[in-house]
């Protein structure tokens, strides 16, 4: 049997384009949700990772290649975490677990949505 989802760790969704559903591709993310959330809900709430990075975006993370977790995160080019597009995510369209990032990162993605969240 296969882990549970972990916070931190970095999977493959089916994203499907708004125009055509029945087309989908293989996109990162990061699960921020915590376990005891994943074990009652059909979802995990994740935060999209993309190689557009937006230069002096305070609201992403940038996972570098010369960052000492980048090979354990298993992306295959410098990424960014966009905190500001959070969404629960059916667990039935995660396609598998990529790899994962240290807690302080998970912790510092948190830490901007609380921010988003919270400032006026």
């Amino acid at each position: 049997m296969p882990r549970p989802f972990c916070p931190g760790d970095i999977i493959l969704v089916e994203h499907r384009p708004t125009n055509d559903p029945t087309n989908w591709k293989a996109r990162p993310a990061l699960i921020i949700s915590g376990s005891i959330f994943h074990q009652a809900s059909l979802d995990v709430i994740i935060a999209p990772i993309s190689s557009n990075i937006r230069l002096n975006n305070p609201w992403q993370v940038v996972i570098n290649e010369t960052s000492s977790f980048f090979a354990s995160a298993q992306l295959k080019v410098t990424s960014a975490i966009q905190c500001s597009s959070i969404l629960a995510y059916p667990k039935c369209q995660i396609r598998k677990r990529l790899g994962s990032l240290p807690v302080e990162v998970l912790s510092q993605v948190r830490n901007i949505i609380i921010d988003i969240i919270n400032k006026d």
